[in-house]
């Protein structure tokens, strides 16, 4: 079927399609730790990130994806990828504390960030984020720098949080307070804020998203094919948190469907809720396109604007198709 808007990722690592498959059955930090970074120290370079992120956006754009949000390495090459084939791209070069592939330390990655902010300054396609992995793998001051950067260019500030009950818990530990507590403690929570995943909330976190009007990305399949938990997306948007659909990486969610993900997403919230009439289907279509326009900062796709398809979404009688993951 074809559909009547886009669909727009607003969190995933393109090019970790290459690691496809590389691990399965595992909890996020044994998947990590003994897996994935091992793996990209070995494979990860700019070739590898361009050749595997223009895989990715033909696989995204099969699947009716128009644009997406990436977070990794080498990002310069996710931008030229994106350009080639024409897809939007919000890009955040991966801010870690430690080596990474692109980085010898977080100094590193944030003189890459700023190179990367003048490369695409002008760019058609390509916007560019500041992107700190997480509170665990980036420190206190790293953080706010972060936060300070992406305050001066008025760009997204892209991060995983309250991803695992043990990024919580070890919040609580170290911080005496949870995830999300502990960035607005910080300062660095704001609309231009796109959280990934937010599963371990509480409901002053889910008070303090709304109120400080953050971007939250849900991403379903990887959550629960990592056992990290379902988000309380439901409560989430009820209290006016906006709420768009991120497939993460194809390593983590093995396919990068942003149909499949909202199915997803309206059935568990159904089922965890006892509750039919939760997540109705149109606002499920909506976090699928326009709440990811809006997430990313893009005003129109393919000439139309936000509004524009806010309003063919409002006209659609028939929601059926929600539930099929075959588009054809």
């Amino acid at each position: 079927m074809k559909l009547p808007f886009p669909l727009i990722n607003t969190h995933t690592h393109a090019a970790m399609v290459g690691f496809r498959g590389l691990a399965e059955d595992m909890p996020l930090s044994k998947w990590l730790e003994e897996y994935i970074w091992p793996a990209e120290r070995e494979k990860v370079n700019p070739e590898f990130v361009y050749e595997k992120t223009k895989e990715a956006i033909l696989e995204m754009r099969k699947n009716g994806i128009e644009a997406f949000s990436d977070m990794y390495f080498f990002e310069d090459e996710v931008g030229r990828a994106a350009e080639e084939l024409g897809m939007h791209v919000l890009i955040g070069e991966g801010i870690l504390d430690f080596p990474t592939p692109s980085a010898k330390n977080a100094d590193e990655a944030f003189e890459i960030t700023e190179k990367i902010f003048q490369k695409y300054e002008n760019s058609r396609f390509v916007k560019v984020a500041v992107a700190p992995h997480s509170i665990y793998t980036v420190s206190k001051e790293n953080l706010i720098r972060a936060k300070e950067m992406a305050r001066k260019h008025d760009a997204p500030f892209h991060i995983h949080l309250a991803e695992t009950k043990k990024e919580f818990d070890d919040s609580m530990e170290k911080n005496g307070m949870t995830p999300v507590s502990y960035l607005d403690k910080l300062g660095v929570l704001d609309a231009k804020t796109i959280a990934a995943h937010c599963v371990w909330l509480t409901d002053d976190d889910i008070d303090i998203l709304a109120a400080r009007k953050v971007k939250v990305s849900h991403c379903p399949l990887s959550n629960l094919k990592l056992g990290s938990g379902i988000a309380p997306i439901a409560k989430m948007i009820e209290k006016g948190v906006l709420v768009s659909l991120g497939t993460d990486g194809a390593a983590s969610s093995n396919r990068l469907d942003i149909w499949e993900a909202g199915k997803f997403a309206a059935l568990l919230q159904k089922g965890i809720n006892h509750d039919p009439t939760v997540l109705p289907a149109r606002t499920v279509i909506e976090m699928m396109s326009v709440n990811g326009m809006e997430a990313l900062g893009l005003e129109n796709i393919g000439g139309r604007t936000r509004e524009e398809i806010r309003q063919e979404i409002s006209r659609m009688k028939d929601f059926s198709s929600l539930y099929f993951t075959n588009l054809e």
